[in-house]
């Protein structure tokens, strides 16, 4: 038989396999798993607080969330330095600061803007592997994993984080939705603010989306 007729018959059966395969993969699911073909799932670390604190995001936004999840469970711990065991360490030692900052300010150098870095008067960690709390004489402070996902699709991992400051002098607390990027060893690490809410008693001001870039001073890069 001539060489290409052998090349074309191998070229047809490498075809048969490849489409029966995809077809097993699309009948069992297991494509959703494939980063050629869709974005991996989130693992979500807490359904509750994500899912509330999602649901005001503006459309664009909630698009770039993965829209198959996994959950997290502590009986099955996950490997890696950006696994939930090391956040409460990650964010004491590493996350910049600079996520409160507003307008100008913002565009100043983090380095040297970690909890570590900055210690403020009796201030006390508490660590929990997936919360932080940060405690001073006037104020607390708390960071919460909720998920962790790939938000731009080009491998990394990256964190979903709430947090919350509180007064202890006053009836007022603050919260920020946070997308931490990239999380790799002994990098300082820096936080995207994707909505924020302000309270001062039972009354709330919610800022996302074109709100949100005014309340800040800047628009964040997302």
């Amino acid at each position: 038989m001539p060489k290409r007729s052998v090349f074309f018959l191998h070229y047809i059966k490498i075809s048969l396999i490849l489409t029966a395969c995809s077809l097993v993969l699309l009948t069992t699911g297991c494509i959703r798993f494939l980063p050629l073909f869709s974005t991996p799932p989130a693992t979500i670390v807490d359904s509750e607080l994500y899912f509330k604190n999602i649901k005001s995001l503006p459309p664009e936004v909630i698009e770039k969330l993965p829209s198959d999840l996994v959950y997290y469970s502590a009986a099955s711990p996950m490997d890696g330095y950006a696994s939930p065991s090391n956040f409460s360490e990650v964010v004491y030692n590493h996350l910049s600061l600079n996520f409160l900052w507003t307008g100008a300010q913002h565009s100043q150098s983090p380095a040297g803007t970690t909890y570590a870095a900055m210690p403020s008067l009796g201030q006390k960690a508490a660590r929990d592997t997936t919360e932080l709390c940060i405690t001073s004489e006037f104020t607390k402070e708390t960071f919460k994993l909720i998920a962790i996902l790939d938000w731009d699709d080009t491998g990394t991992t990256d964190w979903l984080v709430l947090y919350k400051f509180e007064s202890l002098m006053q009836p007022e607390n603050s919260t920020r939705l946070l997308l931490i990027r990239d999380i790799q060893e002994n990098k300082l690490l820096t936080a995207t603010v994707l909505s924020v809410t302000e309270c001062y008693g039972n009354a709330c001001k919610e800022y996302s989306g074109d709100k949100l870039t005014k309340f800040l001073g800047y628009k964040p890069a997302l």
